[in-house]
């Protein structure tokens, strides 16, 4: 059970300089076409975090024609993370259990500022418990199989959907910021090399109905294939139940997701399928050099209802080198 405890280091009695700690969170103003997200990556062991505040508009093929960017790669540690301030400006307080959150940024250059309220809509979701993830015992109690994310989320995670309102100011734009969409945090050692391709969904039909997904991702013939399901929750009207089966084809652009059909089934056989289409979506490279996050906001459909949130496909540069690079696909010259 995830309690206001968590929101603080866990590092207490290791060593290894890799030990990192996690907050995420995406955003999005659906009605002008913009998605962001706030990141921090925190490695207490060494004294130093990552802090990246990235926003873009529209469909952006490259990371240098996002709308802003502010990524920071040594930054002194905050002593705890229920509530800190960065010298970037970023500043995060939780409470409630993990469940809520004010997210406050004011970039160094004057360009980008919000303020952000996360009310959690459910308490955290724990994939490494199996009260709430039947597909451990799918995976055979192996949490780095369970989670599909390599030792990125083995050792603690949680997820969670909440309702995000506030205000974004961008290049002397302003907007209201009211929108569904996750937060997650993680802790344990993480190397900074490659990562296993995982993608991270939500699809979110307003505070009564969202859905949570974790599938493993592979690359063929250049396109984003979604290959198996590790974890995921449905939300409906406040209560969470574990997903059980789920299912998605996609369509993308230079790995940019374009559309993305997805079929669901929950621990109590209720079955759904929604169909996204991209609304805004760039590379996003700033989380730290050893991956690429595609991340698209889509525009979901589900009958009658309608609602927008993002994905973010995030593959190892080694990994997109060995699929994607000349050199890596041509046959080896003879000596």
């Amino acid at each position: 059970m995830i309690t206001n405890a968590d929101l603080d280091f866990h590092h207490h009695g290791s060593t290894e300089h890799n030990y990192a700690e996690t907050m995420f969170l995406i955003f999005s103003v659906p009605e002008a076409g913009i998605s962001g997200n706030a990141y921090f990556l925190g490695r207490p062991n060494a004294g130093v975090c990552l802090s990246s505040v990235y926003i873009h508009q529209g469909i952006v093929a490259h990371a240098g024609a996002a709308d802003y960017s502010d990524a920071q790669m040594h930054v002194q540690c905050p002593e705890k993370l229920s509530d800190f301030r960065l010298s970037t400006g970023l500043a995060v307080t939780g409470s409630n259990n993990a469940r809520d959150y004010h997210y406050r940024y004011k970039g160094t250059d004057g360009l980008c500022r919000f303020d952000l309220r996360f009310k959690g809509l459910m308490d955290p979701f724990d994939p490494l418990d199996p009260s709430q993830n039947p597909m451990l015992e799918h995976f055979g109690g192996d949490t780095e199989a369970a989670s599909g994310a390599g030792d990125s989320w083995s050792k603690g995670h949680y997820d969670l959907v909440g309702h995000i309102t506030g205000e974004l100011e961008v290049h002397g734009h302003r907007f209201a910021v009211d929108c569904v969409d996750g937060l997650d945090r993680s802790w344990g050692p993480r190397a900074e090399w490659n990562s296993a391709p995982v993608s991270w969904m939500h699809m979110t039909f307003g505070t009564d109905l969202a859905f949570h997904l974790i599938m493993t991702l592979d690359i063929v013939d250049g396109q984003t294939v979604y290959t198996t399901f590790r974890f995921g929750y449905a939300l409906v009207d406040g209560e969470s139940c574990a997903i059980v089966a789920a299912e998605v084809d996609a369509e993308s652009l230079s790995l940019l997701g374009m559309h993305r059909v997805v079929r669901i089934t929950d621990a109590k056989g209720r079955k759904w399928e929604m169909v996204g289409a991209a609304v805004a979506a760039a590379p996003w490279h700033n989380a730290y050099a050893a991956f690429i996050s595609y991340q698209t906001l889509y525009r979901w459909t589900m009958g009658d209802r309608v609602g927008f949130s993002n994905v973010t496909d995030v593959i190892g540069v080694t990994t997109l080198s060995k699929k994607l690079s000349r050199l890596a696909n041509a046959r080896a010259v003879s000596g």
